[in-house]
């Protein structure tokens, strides 16, 4: 939640998935056991997800005859909806809604219109979500297109990046390159001397270690909730 409104929807619908999908099989009683690898699907949740104490034991047996299914039952019942309730409420919140994604437009606005360094329009937005990532960069790009004319890219190490630039290469080196092209050399990569410059990159953790883009003078964490 203090990543983004959207990767909390998208991680409390995929819970919510998975407490249903154990409702459905303790129902069924169809096992004498179930391995909780066949509840919870490690390929359901990003990694960041993983990560965390959300879930505990996957890797046990449990056989259902030595279980009180009943309570269980009624507790996941519970959790289950719990989670819908959730959701509901946070349905309602739409990008135009959403506080935290509207100050930081404001934020890159006043960052392209008053640089720090002259003519300096560059700006780096961190997250270490993926989803997080792909959020921001369908509203950012939008809005940064629109109002100034300027190309966004979006890098997250699990898909291929992808920019405002039309025919630009979609791999790292060449989007980084094209938004630091003095401190990465863009004039050594054949073809690119002359390619479009991209002012606005968002992206995770994947370009934290080993790459010079020094060329931009502000960095965005947006993951902490108002960070300065």
């Amino acid at each position: 939640l203090e990543s983004s409104v959207h990767s909390f929807r998208l991680t409390v619908q995929k819970i919510k998935t998975m407490i249903d999908r154990t409702i459905l099989t303790v129902e069924e009683h169809q096992m004498t056991a179930v391995d909780l690898d066949s509840l919870v699907d490690e390929s359901d949740l990003e990694w960041d997800d993983q990560n965390t104490d959300l879930f505990v034991g996957k890797k046990s047996r449990i056989a259902l005859s030595d279980m009180d299914t009943l309570s269980w039952l009624e507790e996941l019942r519970s959790d289950s909806n719990c989670l819908r309730q959730l959701l509901e409420f946070v349905d309602e919140i739409a990008p135009e809604d959403d506080l935290k994604l509207q100050t930081l437009l404001a934020t890159v606005a006043e960052k392209i219109e008053h640089p720090i360094n002259e003519n300096n329009k560059k700006v780096l937005i961190f997250t270490a979500f993926s989803d997080t990532a792909a959020y921001l960069y369908e509203h950012v790009s939008a809005f940064v297109k629109e109002h100034y004319g300027l190309n966004t890219a979006l890098i997250t190490g699990s898909i291929d990046g992808r920019s405002t630039c039309p025919k630009l290469k979609g791999d790292m080196n060449t989007v980084l390159s094209c938004f630091s092209p003095i401190s990465k050399q863009r004039e050594l990569l054949v073809g690119y001397k002359h390619a479009a410059d991209i002012d606005v990159l968002i992206a995770t953790d994947c370009i934290s270690e080993g790459q010079n883009l020094q060329d931009c003078d502000y960095l965005i964490n947006y993951d902490i909730h108002w960070n300065p």
